[in-house]
């Protein structure tokens, strides 16, 4: 599930390893992740684009595609079916398990964090370049669907009045997930799901790297009744992925992403 940066150096060079820059930045932030990327990257990586490989009919940000149209973007990226991807981001690992997630939910096979990042990549000397990858296009094809790995609203809404067995963890910033601090996303106000409760992401990793199994899973076993289901969920489904990241990474494969979060959550329940 994680690899190292002396592993991908130790590997960059096999044809069925390809990399994805997954950087991705909140709205408020005022950073360009493509053009980082063109300036600074990994050998071989091609920009993984989250705002745009989405659902772009929805007027939510970045929910996940249909099959169709994820195939042919991650077709557009040179990506097979078969190979081994490794994802990165810019700041750690702050993006790059929504990416992990999504390729999971559609059934690839072989798919991997690189932890610690593209800081990572630097501190083991990795080579830098910068431009553009050239691609040639592929056929991608996805696998088999892992519904289970998502969430609708209508999924949690039913959940939450038949059901009590399970966790809502919120991985948005405290003060957000306590409605001191606002929302980046304009006409998006303060709050949180009705008994949720707040797991930061940022708990679960040290200096952009995640943190070792053992001490995941003391962070897990504090909010998680035994044998619960755990909906992950944050501001708009990217952070979420971390938690859900998180548990496979302890064995803990009973969980599902709510990929609308708040944003959703607020937009169909403030009337």
């Amino acid at each position: 599930m994680l690899v190292s940066a002396h592993w991908l150096k130790k590997n960059i060079k096999r044809k069925n390893v390809k990399i994805l820059d997954a950087s991705w930045y909140l709205p408020n932030i005022d950073r360009d992740p493509k053009k980082e990327y063109k300036s600074k990257r990994i050998p071989k990586s091609v920009f993984f684009d989250i705002d745009g490989i989405c659902d772009a009919s929805s007027n939510l940000p970045h929910m996940l595609p249909s099959a169709s149209i994820f195939e042919n973007k991650v077709s557009d990226l040179g990506v097979k079916s078969d190979d081994i991807l490794v994802v990165y981001c810019r700041e750690g690992v702050l993006s790059s398990p929504r990416v992990w997630w999504m390729f999971k939910y559609f059934g690839h096979k072989k798919v991997f964090i690189l932890n610690g990042g593209f800081k990572a990549w630097t501190f083991a000397n990795g080579k830098i370049i910068s431009g553009l990858e050239k691609i040639t296009q592929t056929k991608y094809k996805v696998g088999r669907l892992k519904k289970k790995l998502n969430l609708t609203y209508e999924e949690l809404s039913y959940i939450k009045k038949q059901d009590n067995n399970y966790s809502i963890l919120d991985a948005r910033p405290a003060r957000r997930f306590l409605k001191l601090d606002p929302e980046p996303r304009k006409n998006i106000g303060k709050g949180n799901i009705e008994g949720s409760k707040n797991l930061e992401a940022s708990i679960l990793e040290l200096n952009g790297f995640f943190k070792t199994k053992s001490k995941v899973r003391n962070i897990l076993k504090k909010v998680i009744f035994k044998n619960n289901k755990v909906i992950c969920t944050c501001g708009s489904g990217i952070s979420a992925c971390s938690i859900a990241f998180s548990l496979s990474f302890i064995g803990n494969l009973n969980w599902s992403v709510y990929d609308g979060s708040w944003t959703e959550w607020y937009l169909r329940t403030k009337s």
